[in-house]
């Protein structure tokens, strides 16, 4: 749960704030832990990032218009564009998507994991 692994996860450049995604991988954390009792492994954690993705999107292509004249390339020749407003909805749905399918597993596992001991 870092701002690398977000970056990783988004392709965000290297150039999004490392403090902006700690300070919304600490509030995801938190809205994490209220919807599954689970506090350990890649599920968990890669549902915190993918929700930090979630609430950062629309902060970073609000401040990134502020700076619109200095647009440019990229390291490897890509190209970087400002979102239309209904595009960060749709990436933030995805990224929503994408976290509930982390906790959807980390509700399975401890499904199974309770009926293997109620089993015992």
């Amino acid at each position: 749960m870092t701002p690398e692994r977000v970056r990783e996860l988004t392709g965000w450049p290297e150039d999004v704030p490392e403090a902006l995604l700690t300070a919304h991988l600490s509030a995801a954390k938190r809205a994490i832990d209220v919807l599954t009792v689970a506090r350990a492994g890649a599920d968990y954690e890669e549902a915190i990032c993918w929700e930090a993705a979630r609430t950062a999107c629309p902060v970073l292509n609000t401040f990134a218009l502020a700076g619109a004249a200095k647009v440019g390339r990229l390291e490897g020749g890509v190209e970087w564009r400002f979102l239309a407003p209904h595009e960060v909805e749709a990436l933030a749905r995805r990224f929503a998507e994408l976290r509930d399918g982390c906790l959807a597993r980390l509700a399975g596992a401890a499904g199974a994991g309770g009926f293997f001991a109620a089993a015992v």
